[in-house]
């Protein structure tokens, strides 16, 4: 367990990192003030997303919690949602409103970290059912 574990921490390290590099090394010509706020973003999906595998991974090999990690990972899906824009309110739709561009540029995050998510957590799901 300690393996996978440490194989989801490195993987999400480095897809997170080559992502946020990619993505800055793009947008370096923007102004200055978008890059603490899209490392923000990172981070916080980083974090977030590497704990929810991680407790799946410890779920799983509960009988009891294993029938209902589907609906789990839906609740925290939406709670994961909600957090990220209320954090990130003043930037996406309140008074510090960006170019939709760098809107735009926040969501990558979501859907980098969304697809490894989805991605691992099936494979805990499917590794059980065998």
């Amino acid at each position: 367990m300690l393996k996978k574990v440490l194989l989801y921490m490195v993987v999400f390290t480095l897809v997170g990192a080559t992502s946020y590099f990619l993505q800055d090394l793009l947008l370096s010509e923007t102004e200055s003030s978008f890059n603490p706020i899209l490392k923000k973003a990172y981070w916080f999906h980083y974090v977030f997303s590497i704990v929810l595998v991680i407790f799946f991974q410890f779920a799983s090999k509960s009988d009891r919690f294993f029938e209902q990690l589907g609906f789990i990972y839906l609740g925290v899906l939406v709670f994961k949602i909600m957090v990220f824009a209320a954090l990130f309110y003043p930037q996406l739709l309140g008074e510090k409103l960006m170019p939709q561009f760098y809107r735009a540029s926040l969501l990558l995050p979501v859907f980098i970290f969304l697809f490894l998510e989805v991605f691992f957590i099936s494979k805990i799901m499917r590794s059980k059912k065998l």
